[in-house]
């Protein structure tokens, strides 16, 4: 059996959309945390440009990140409905090969994007896995 290639663009696609949409809140919701606490604008902008700044900020922003892999997994697998972990899997991988293409000049250290990338691909194949379970 050949992959579904739309299942994978498709899966990528959702999880990219759904990480930027769920990190801007998380975002703002920090920020708004932080400018409660009397944090000044400045202070505040600097603390948001290093993720790892905040131990519990840098574990919230792989959260969702999990969770959007996660769900994209899920959809990839729903919507290829056959060789559900491969699709998941090809998908991921996309998602990886995107990341790193546009990752840049970035602050954050390597030990960070392996851990988050690992949990990555488990999160991934835990929702093909679970769309599997589902519709047997």
């Amino acid at each position: 059996m050949k992959l579904k290639w739309s299942a994978v663009v498709f899966g990528a696609l959702i999880d990219i959309a759904l990480s930027i949409a769920l990190s801007f809140m998380v975002l703002i919701a920090y920020a708004s945390i932080l400018a409660a606490n009397g944090m000044p604008e400045a202070e505040i902008q600097l603390t948001l440009s290093n993720p790892l700044s905040a131990s519990s900020f840098a574990l919230i922003l792989i959260a969702v990140g999990v969770f959007a892999d996660a769900v994209a997994g899920y959809l990839t697998a729903k919507f290829a409905s056959y060789l559900e972990y491969w699709h998941a899997l090809f998908m991921i991988m996309t998602v990886m090969l995107l990341h790193a293409a546009l990752r840049g000049e970035s602050m954050i250290p390597l030990w960070y994007e392996i851990v988050a990338q690992v949990l990555g691909i488990i999160a991934a194949l835990y929702g093909a896995g679970r769309y599997k379970k589902i519709s047997l």
